[in-house]
């Protein structure tokens, strides 16, 4: 049914989408369309206003031929083009004229003022003519002619020049009218887009709104739920604790810890005690040359081999549970000691075989399981369940957040950027609502990934940080950095790695949100016995001895008190330390010894 629902919404915002795109093409032809009739009507407004001025042309040449000034060749040459231009122009502007680029699109009321300035045109150009036909004889009756048409010129010159006014005027005045008609034209698409996006707004975001808070409520009261479960299986927990005591039945004792083998600086072995080669069955076959090689052929990664070789480097021990690969293929564990002599630059492997130990505890394990489960399984069943629905909304409300709402957003902001309104408000109010956009993208895709970290079972709790740690840095301005100082690698428990990782994850979300920090640290250390998380920030901090006497962190649903109940589930200590504008530090510590 959601997914029917959500289906449907995205074919009303397809459609939706549609018509904005339609409203923009449309908007872009008008446009465009009125931009070339607005430039051939600056043309034509130039030409009619070049007759006014070619008939000026003409009767002051008419004159000059008339009473002799100049050279009289010049001027009836020059009588002669102006002439021509000036019929050219004319009939193009009535007519068209393709080598003027002159359409002839007149309206009704252009052509009837050509229609009553043509008299005039005709008389002028016709004595025009007939003043060019005369011989440049200086006799009395060329003399007559040449002054009776000179005079017929200068008489209809002032009603042509009118006239021309006059057209003028009205070209100017329907090219007006075309530009208040585009302006109002692209106000109404601009109305018509907006109204549908209002519509996309009401009938589209508002209900996957209202379907996104109700997922986000359930999730709550799952919580909520989840944390009262908590709470009963408190006293179960208690005893699964001392049933881990009968461990200390086992009456295996592993071996003490010798020399396994010497190496240089380099990695390169020097020395291999019988007993490491026993233990890997390499009498008949010749052993790895360095310690690389051993790691490598065990499938350790290259990133591990090559930062714990550098810790060594440095003159830093490293202690921790190797599996090896012995050559017959079989696994072993041997809990090492690795320590560089500075004096004589080599690196000691302390080691002991605890295969047989780790079995033991995982068979004496097994032993108590059964009797474990016949009393906690309903109510473990009952957890699981909560976690795990927990678990899936969040994966669904990230889906539906990642390829819906983020889709639609994204298809937004292209919308809001393809608009080029002409008026500065509203250009301005645009790229307000550019900017409000871009931040929801950035808001939506920071939400969806802190709802599902896939990463963490497949690949473990360090590269989940890590990729965490990445994705935080990419969506804000703040640097988060992760540093893992003795390259802890060990994978736990599945429920202790999920909550490890909430943890981490409510501190950075309150240190970006509320202490507001530039940079943030989350530092991992680990030895043989423990593992130890500082997550360091240069926030604002607080006064803690304040707020904790007044109770506000044994507030359920508050970030403290979340983290410091995760860290109780999974045996686990909390210690923050703050202090007003020096920021806060989160230390915590776990037992590696209770996940063997």
């Amino acid at each position: 049914m959601a997914k029917l629902r959500f289906k449907r919404l995205g074919l009303f915002y397809l459609i939706a989408l549609g018509c904005i795109a339609l409203s923009i093409v449309v908007s872009q032809i008008l446009i465009q369309t009125s931009i070339n009739r607005q430039q051939d009507d600056a043309h034509v407004i130039n030409v009619a206003g070049r007759q006014r001025m070619l008939s000026q042309k003409i009767s002051k040449l008419a004159l000059k031929i008339e009473h002799q000034k100049g050279e009289q060749l010049q001027n009836t040459m020059a009588l002669r083009e102006a002439l021509a231009l000036w019929k050219q122009s004319h009939e193009g502007l009535q007519f068209g004229d393709a080598e003027l680029g002159l359409s002839g699109a007149n309206s009704s009321i252009i052509m009837e003022m050509f229609e009553t300035i043509s008299p005039h045109y005709e008389a002028i150009y016709q004595n025009a003519q007939d003043l060019l036909s005369l011989p440049p004889d200086h006799d009395d009756s060329t003399a007559l002619l040449r002054a009776d048409y000179v005079s017929t010129i200068l008489a209809h010159e002032s009603t042509f020049l009118e006239g021309m006014d006059k057209i003028v005027f009205q070209y100017d005045e329907e090219a007006q009218k075309k530009v208040r008609e585009l302006k109002e034209t692209e106000y109404f698409l601009l109305v018509i887009s907006l109204l549908i996006i209002i519509i996309e707004l009401i009938f589209i975001f508002r209900p996957l709104a209202r379907s996104v808070r109700a997922t986000v409520q359930d999730l709550m009261a799952s919580e909520e739920s989840s944390r009262k479960m908590t709470r009963e299986l408190s006293k179960l927990y208690e005893e699964l604790g001392k049933s881990y005591q009968d461990l200390e039945a086992v009456n295996l004792e592993p071996e003490s810890p010798s020399l396994y083998a010497s190496m240089s600086a380099q990695g390169e072995f020097t020395y291999l005690a019988p007993r490491f080669l026993h233990m890997m069955e390499y009498e008949e076959t010749e052993p790895p040359k360095t310690f690389q090689q051993l790691l490598k052929s065990s499938g350790y990664k290259d990133d591990f081999i090559k930062g714990l070789m550098q810790l060594l480097q440095e003159s830093k021990n490293w202690t921790g549970e190797i599996r090896l690969i012995t050559e017959p293929g079989d696994f072993c564990w041997v809990e090492t000691f690795l320590i560089p002599i500075v004096i004589t630059g080599e690196i000691k492997m302390i080691s002991h075989d605890i295969t047989e130990f780790k079995e033991a505890k995982i068979r004496s394990r097994e032993l108590n399981r059964e009797r474990i489960e016949k009393s906690v399984k309903e109510q473990q069943y009952r957890s699981v369940l909560i976690l795990e629905g927990q678990e899936e909304e969040r994966k669904r409300l990230s889906r539906e957040l990642h390829d819906g709402v983020g889709q639609m957003l994204s298809a937004m902001k292209l919308l809001l950027e393809s608009f080029a309104p002409s008026s500065n408000p509203m250009k301005m109010r645009l790229e307000d609502a550019k900017s409000l956009m871009k931040s929801i993208i950035q808001e939506v895709r920071r939400v969806s990934f802190n709802l599902t970290p896939s990463s963490l079972d497949d690949f473990g709790l360090v590269p989940a940080i890590k990729k965490f740690c990445d994705e935080i840095n990419s969506v804000t301005k703040a640097k988060v950095e992760f540093v893992n100082e003795t390259r802890f690698i060990n994978r736990l428990e599945s429920t202790i790695e999920t909550n490890l990782y909430r943890i981490i994850q409510e501190s950075v979300n309150n240190a970006l949100k509320y202490a507001k920090a530039t940079h943030i640290t989350v530092r991992f250390s680990h030895n043989i016995n423990s593992l130890n998380i500082l997550i360091e920030d240069d926030g604002k901090g607080f006064d803690y001895d304040r707020l904790g006497s007044s109770g506000h962190f044994e507030k359920a649903g508050h970030g403290i008190f979340n983290m410091k109940e995760r860290t109780s589930y999974i045996g686990g200590s909390f210690n923050l330390t703050t202090e007003l504008g020096k920021g806060t530090k989160i230390f915590i510590t776990l037992s590696l010894d209770k996940n063997d």
